[in-house]
C-alpha cells in the first residue's frame, strides 16, 4: 500500500493507534478515578516501545478481574475490535486470537494477533505474542487490592513493524493509551450499576 505525502503523519497516527491496540487487547479494563489517579507512563528505548500504566478503580478485585478475563465479549465494549476468541486452553492458559480494523478515508488496516495469556485469578495475567502484527509484545498486569477499591497496574514492551510509530513520538501513544482506558471504562461502570441494583 504507497501512501502519499502528504498523508505520512496521518499515516503514523493510524500506526500508533495499532501498536497502542496491541499493547492494551489484553490489559485490564479499568475505570480511572474521579481524582484523576490515573498514571501512564510511555517510553521508546532503542526499537521497544515500554508503557507502565497504572491506575485505581473503586470496584472490587473480583469484579475487575472479571471484565479483564471477558475476552470474548470484548468487541461488545471495545472499539475497533472485530473479533475475540480464545482458541485453546491448557490448565490456567488460554490462547487468544484477536482481529481489529482501523479505516481512514481510503486506507484499511488490519490488526491480527494471536496471544497466549497465564491467568493468576484473580491476581495477575502474563501475555506473550505468539504471532501477528507486532514483532513482538509482551504485557503483565496486576490487580492490588486497596482501601476502597483495586489498583491496576499494567506494563507492556512492545516492538512494532514500522518505523513511523517511533517518529510519531511518545506524547502521541501516550494520549492514545489513555483514550483506550477511558473507552473502557462505560463498560465497567455499567457492570458496576448492574451489580448494584439486583437485588
Amino acid at each position: 500500500m504507497r501512501i502519499a505525502p502528504g498523508a505520512s503523519m496521518r499515516s503514523a497516527c493510524i500506526l500508533v493507534r495499532i501498536v497502542v491496540y496491541a499493547l492494551l487487547l489484553a490489559a485490564a479494563p479499568a475505570v480511572a478515578s474521579p481524582d484523576g489517579d490515573f498514571d501512564v507512563q510511555v517510553q521508546f528505548v532503542g526499537d521497544e516501545i515500554r508503557a507502565d500504566i497504572s491506575l485505581f478503580v473503586a470496584a472490587p478485585q473480583q469484579r475487575v478481574w472479571e471484565v479483564l478475563t471477558d475476552y470474548e465479549r470484548a468487541p461488545q465494549f471495545t472499539r475497533d475490535l472485530q473479533v475475540s476468541r480464545i482458541v485453546g486452553r491448557s490448565g490456567d492458559v488460554v490462547r487468544l486470537f484477536q482481529k481489529a480494523q482501523f479505516r481512514y478515508g481510503p486506507f484499511v488496516l488490519p490488526v491480527e494477533s494471536l496471544k497466549e495469556i497465564r491467568l493468576i485469578a484473580p491476581w495477575r495475567t502474563e501475555s506473550r505474542l505468539v504471532s501477528g502484527s507486532m514483532r513482538r509484545h509482551d504485557s503483565t498486569t496486576e490487580l492490588i487490592p486497596e482501601n476502597g477499591g483495586t489498583r491496576i497496574r499494567v506494563r507492556s514492551v512492545a516492538v512494532p513493524t514500522s518505523s513511523l510509530v517511533t517518529m510519531a513520538g511518545e506524547g502521541v501513544v501516550r494520549r492514545e493509551t489513555e483514550d483506550h482506558f477511558r473507552q473502557l471504562r462505560a463498560e465497567i461502570l455499567r457492570r458496576a450499576h448492574v451489580a448494584s441494583s439486583t437485588p
